[in-house]
Order: structure tokens, then C-alpha cells, then sequence
């Protein structure tokens, strides 16, 4: 796991409570800043591009790298489409990358799925 646990978190818990439309906005947020970051890495090999953002993230103390940042980005849609696919049958289509339907597409597929469960 690319998570940096804090000191003293590992026996925390915490709960939030999202409707589906904002479960898959985030959703496709954090899958859009996943997409830009990869690409804009793409395994180090022009470090020209990247070395503002490493710079950025050393200089404000991130305990984040590039890398794993990436990487944690990664862990956390894993787990947010876990929750989704846990709370309800399928609340979102999630799929990555150039193949996921447009941002408003799949909102409507969201909303629409959620009122056909709620039975409206």
C-alpha cells in the first residue's frame, strides 16, 4: 500500500457518508488527477517535466514522492470503488482511463441507477 499512515492512526477509524453523485464525482476526480499525474511522470524518464512537481512536494514537506503519490492516488480510487461497489450493486460505471464514458454520462448513470434502486 502507497498510503503514509500517520503516527498513531493505525487504530483510528473514521466514516463518511456520500450520496452516489458525489461518490462518483470524486470518483472520476481522483481518476482524472491519477490520469494527469502518470502521464505527466510517465516512469521519470523526462525528468524535466516533473522536477517543478517533486520540487513542489519536497518543499512543502509532503512525505510524497511522485512516485508515491501516484501510488496513493491509486490506493485510495481502489478503496472509494470498493465502498461504491459495496454499498450498491452499481452505483457508478467505473472503468479507467480513455474508455470511461465522459464526466456528465456517467453522472447521469449514476443518478440514474441510484433513483431505479430507490424505485423512483
Amino acid at each position: 500500500m502507497s498510503l503514509i499512515s500517520q503516527p498513531g492512526s493505525d487504530y483510528q477509524a473514521a466514516q463518511i457518508t456520500l450520496d452516489a453523485g458525489n461518490a462518483c464525482d470524486i470518483m472520476l476526480l481522483l481518476l482524472d488527477a491519477h490520469a494527469v499525474l502518470d502521464h505527466l511522470y510517465l516512469d521519470g524518464t523526462q525528468p524535466h517535466i516533473t522536477a517543478p512537481a517533486e520540487d513542489y512536494l519536497r518543499e512543502s514537506a509532503s512525505p510524497y514522492t511522485l512516485p508515491a503519490l501516484i501510488g496513493a492516488l491509486d490506493d485510495v480510487i481502489t478503496m472509494l470503488t470498493r465502498a461504491i461497489r459495496a454499498a450498491s450493486p452499481d452505483p457508478c460505471p467505473v472503468s479507467g482511463g480513455a474508455h470511461r464514458e465522459p464526466r456528465n454520462a456517467a453522472r447521469q448513470q449514476c443518478m440514474g441507477d441510484n433513483a431505479q434502486n430507490a424505485g423512483i
